[in-house]
């Protein structure tokens, strides 16, 4: 039996990108999925990769967060090259619209922040934006350019990391789930699966929403949130980026798709569409696109985000564990995909001595 390096838990694109940047460190990487096709979230997304997406605030994880979208360009560019595959990554920014006086001062607001950081923040002119987005509505006040907020198809994404991984010799393995880890005393791991177990000296934990479940780690304080979308079809409009109110957007998908979400919902691991969340979506898309009646709605879905209790991402070392944890990135998992990856292969080689506080195990850990 053959052992990994590195043994990576969750397929989605966190778990893919990291296991593809330990693999082009020299490591020997496997990676572990539940699921017969891999990905939760990373799969019911939009691809939104939006530091100012949420009023933001400075600090680490805006750091964070800015760094990653710094990064998404040359990733694109070096998977495209590693697979020969192509992957849609929009660069042509966000819309954020004002529709009342409450919408009116979260932009001024988001402005005031955009100059402090030096992110580019442009007012619209309403003639150039009914023309980019033939069908809004009148009633729009305001309208700012964010020309740094990009865009990537994240199905797509997932799919053509998952190659470029392979091509580098990662091993993955699906429809695998794990019932038990045991910690050896000469600092590896054994993981086991119903009729399977792997061996490895690190164990990177990129489950997502699961990734407080696994048996016998320490558990860690990540919950679901789940989030209702729906697809759009047949929207006709020069607009290829993503268009905001408040917390819910409209992102482009493809030529003539439009993603509209998402909901925030505390409903454990459920993982069913309602009546009253594509309703609030339907709502949103008529408020603020009355001539899009006649579009096609293609379908629904929901998805189940890894919340923390103080809305960080956990990346670091479990203390007296090897393992690292690579999870609970909320709403910004697929924008700092690139990131976590470049922190966790540091962490991988240099340990403690290079975690970020802010993001540590530690702070929910006991480690007495």
């Amino acid at each position: 039996m053959t052992h990994p390096d590195v043994l990576v838990l969750g397929g989605g694109i966190i778990g893919l990108a990291c296991a593809r940047e330990l693999a082009l460190r020299g490591l020997r990487v496997e990676v572990v999925e539940r699921l017969p096709a891999g990905a939760e979230a990373s799969m019911a997304a939009a691809g939104m990769l939006s530091p100012m997406g949420e009023l933001p605030v400075p600090g680490p994880f805006l750091d964070a967060c800015r760094s990653s979208r710094g990064l998404w360009g040359p990733w694109v560019a070096a998977l495209e090259s590693e697979t020969g595959l192509s992957v849609d990554y929009d660069t042509s920014g966000a819309l954020v619209v004002a529709l009342d006086e409450k919408d009116e001062a979260d932009l001024d607001r988001l402005a005031r922040i955009a100059r402090e950081l030096g992110e580019r923040a442009d007012e619209v002119e309403l003639p150039a934006l009914r023309h980019w987005l033939p069908d809004v509505t009148p009633r729009v006040r305001r309208a700012l350019h964010l020309p740094d907020d990009h865009r990537v198809d994240n199905v797509q994404l997932c799919a053509v990391l998952a190659q470029a991984a392979q091509k580098l010799g990662v091993v993955l393995h699906y429809d695998s789930e794990v019932v038990r880890v045991e910690r050896h005393p000469e600092g590896t791991v054994m993981v086991h699966g119903s009729h399977w177990r792997k061996e490895a000296r690190l164990l990177v934990l990129a489950a997502g929403a699961w990734s407080g479940l696994i048996p016998e780690i320490p558990p860690l304080p990540v919950r679901p949130v789940r989030g209702q979308m729906l697809l759009l079809g047949g929207v006709e409009w020069p607009w290829s980026g993503s268009v905001r109110r408040g917390l819910t957007y409209a992102v482009r998908r493809g030529a003539t798709g439009l993603l509209v979400g998402s909901t925030l919902e505390e409903a454990g691991f459920d993982k069913h569409n309602t009546v009253d969340g594509i309703e609030d979506l339907l709502a949103f898309v008529r408020g603020l696109f009355p001539g899009i009646g006649r579009a096609r709605l293609e379908t629904i879905w929901a998805g189940l985000r890894p919340g923390t209790a103080d809305g960080l991402p956990i990346v670091g070392l479990l203390p007296g564990w090897p393992v690292l944890a690579a999870t609970g990135h909320y709403r910004n998992g697929i924008l700092l995909a690139p990131w976590t990856a470049r922190e966790a292969a540091r962490l991988a080689f240099s340990q403690y001595e290079s975690e970020i506080p802010a993001f540590s195990p530690r702070r929910f850990l006991d480690e007495s």
